[in-house]
């Protein structure tokens, strides 16, 4: 493995530790509750779910967070205000774990960060995110708010290679007049997570892992993708997956959803190899699987920069808590 020379970031949010060099702290891992179409989501634009599924995913992320000693967040998405309210409530009530406020909707974020103020849950919240499509208005409650945690999009429509990803970041890329970095630090953010942006395989994920590397390397801020939305995105993929289904007492089953779920689940190491040091996983049921597999990852990197470049392990962390 490897060491950056910059000194790396390391930040408390919510009493959990993202950041540092690789496998000085275990990789924080971030699962989507309430995305479109989730399972338990009975009206997505009113909030309304099954509370109790709800907090069986909630429950069973925390629990295999203790086991491993990867530290979680919860990636609350929600469709609307109302929701993002009720969500929001819902998961602070039911885990002490940071949570990100996310969604495709600004309004409704910009309703999460406003709650989020008023009952005094800012310090566990992170912004998903700051990237070119916010709005003036947007970027100034941003400001006005006591959130200092906040995920940094490096999405450049118009550049996606290493070089462009940087534009953004360095310069604002012709959309700001600033880069990433220094506005978001202008607006009180001073624990930045930067996620340089999955995109597809074929058309620049790559590029989006091989970021990691330089953006850490140059700011020494923390780093971390939603790496599973790229096989997800894969065009063989789906058609494999496809054509190799077969109909189940519970659904698709058979080779094509194996091989489906072997890639989805696996690419969560991606970025801990790379010396990341958060994932977004993808839907939060997926915890007993992702757990386990990131913990063992992240036991290889901390054994081989503990022995090779003096790297002491932060607690809590698989390296300890999964050795035989």
């Amino acid at each position: 493995m490897f060491i950056y020379d910059r000194k790396q970031e390391i930040y408390e949010i919510g009493g959990v530790k993202v950041g540092g060099q690789p496998g000085e702290c275990a990789t924080v891992l971030c699962g989507t509750i309430f995305y479109a179409k989730h399972y338990l989501v009975e009206d997505a634009e009113k909030g309304i779910f099954d509370k109790k599924a709800a907090e069986d995913v909630i429950n069973k992320q925390d629990e295999f967070s203790d086991l491993t000693g990867n530290p979680c967040m919860m990636q609350i998405f929600s469709e609307s205000p109302e929701a993002m309210e009720k969500e929001i409530a819902f998961c602070a009530e039911k885990s002490d774990s940071p949570f990100l406020i996310d969604s495709t909707v600004a309004e409704a974020k910009i309703a999460g960060l406003k709650y989020v103020d008023e009952v005094g849950l800012t310090e566990r919240a992170v912004y998903n995110s700051i990237n070119v499509s916010c709005s003036s208005e947007e970027l100034e409650i941003i400001g006005e708010s006591k959130l200092d945690a906040a995920i940094l999009l490096a999405f450049n429509p118009k550049d996606a290679t290493v070089a462009g990803k940087l534009d953004l970041l360095e310069t604002g890329a012709g959309t700001f007049d600033k880069g990433l970095v220094q506005l978001a630090r202008d607006l009180g953010i001073t624990k930045q997570m930067c996620d340089p942006a999955t995109l597809p395989i074929g058309a620049g994920v790559g590029s989006s892992v091989a970021s990691g590397y330089v953006i850490k390397a140059k700011y020494g801020i923390a780093v971390g993708l939603g790496i599973h939305n790229a096989p997800s995105a894969w065009t063989w993929l789906k058609t494999f997956r496809k054509e190799h289904a077969t109909k189940g007492p519970g659904g698709w089953e058979g080779l094509g959803a194996d091989v489906f779920r072997i890639c989805d689940i696996g690419s969560n190491i991606i970025p801990v190899i790379a010396g990341q040091d958060f994932v977004l996983y993808g839907p939060i049921e997926n915890a007993p699987l992702v757990f386990p597999l990131v913990g063992m990852a992240d036991m290889i990197v901390a054994e081989a920069n503990a022995s090779e470049h003096e790297i002491e392990v932060k607690e809590p962390h698989p390296y300890t808590k999964l050795s035989a």
